[in-house]
C-alpha cells in the first residue's frame, strides 16, 4: 500500500468516525428532546391539577359562605356545622387521594432503575407534597375561621370524624 492509498484510507476512516459522532450527537439530542417533552407534559399536568384544585377550593369556599349566610339568617347553627363537616370531608378525601398517589409513586421510585425515571417520579412526589401541603393549609385556615363563626353565632365546634381529622392533619381538639 502506498502513501496515497494510506491517506485515502485515513481520510475515509476520519469521515466514518465523524459520521458516527454526528449520529451519537443526533441520538443524544433526541433523548434530550424526549426528556424535555416529558418534562413539559408533566408541568402541563401539574399546572392543570393546581388550577383544578384552586377552582375547586374557590367553589367550595363560595358554597360554604353561601350556606353559612343562609344558616346565619335562619339561625340554624346545626346547618352551619353540617356544612362545615361536609366541607372538611371533601378536603379529607382530596388529602387521602394525594396520600394514595404518594404511596404509589414511592413504590414506583423504589422499583425504578433508570435515573431519568427516578427524577421524574421524585418531581411528581414533590408536586404531590406541595398539593397536600396546600390543601391542608387551606383546610386549617377554613377550620380556624369556621370555629370563630360557630362561636360567634352561639354554636360550638362539632367533632370531626377521626379519619378526616388524621388525613387533614388538624390540631387535636382541646
Amino acid at each position: 500500500m502506498n502513501h496515497q492509498q494510506i491517506q485515502m484510507l485515513m481520510s475515509a476512516l476520519q469521515t466514518a468516525a465523524s459520521v458516527a459522532n454526528r449520529k451519537v450527537d443526533v441520538e443524544q439530542g433526541r433523548v434530550r428532546l424526549a426528556a424535555l417533552e416529558l418534562q413539559l407534559q408533566h408541568r402541563e399536568q401539574t399546572l392543570g391539577a393546581v388550577l383544578s384544585h384552586e377552582r375547586h377550593v374557590l367553589s367550595l369556599k363560595a358554597d360554604l359562605i353561601r350556606d353559612m349566610m343562609r344558616a346565619l339568617i335562619d339561625k340554624r347553627i346545626d346547618a352551619v356545622q353540617q356544612g362545615f363537616l361536609e366541607t372538611l370531608s371533601i378536603f379529607a378525601e382530596q388529602c387521602r387521594h394525594y396520600m394514595a398517589q404518594q404511596d404509589k409513586y414511592i413504590d414506583a421510585e423504589i422499583k425504578a432503575t433508570d435515573p431519568l425515571e427516578r427524577a421524574n417520579i421524585r418531581s411528581r412526589l414533590s408536586d404531590i407534597d406541595l398539593h397536600l401541603t396546600q390543601i391542608r393549609a387551606d383546610c386549617a385556615e377554613l377550620y380556624r375561621e369556621m370555629t370563630k363563626v360557630l362561636l360567634l353565632i352561639g354554636g360550638n365546634m362539632p367533632p370531626v370524624v377521626q379519619a378526616d381529622h388524621k388525613a387533614l392533619a388538624l390540631p387535636k381538639p382541646t
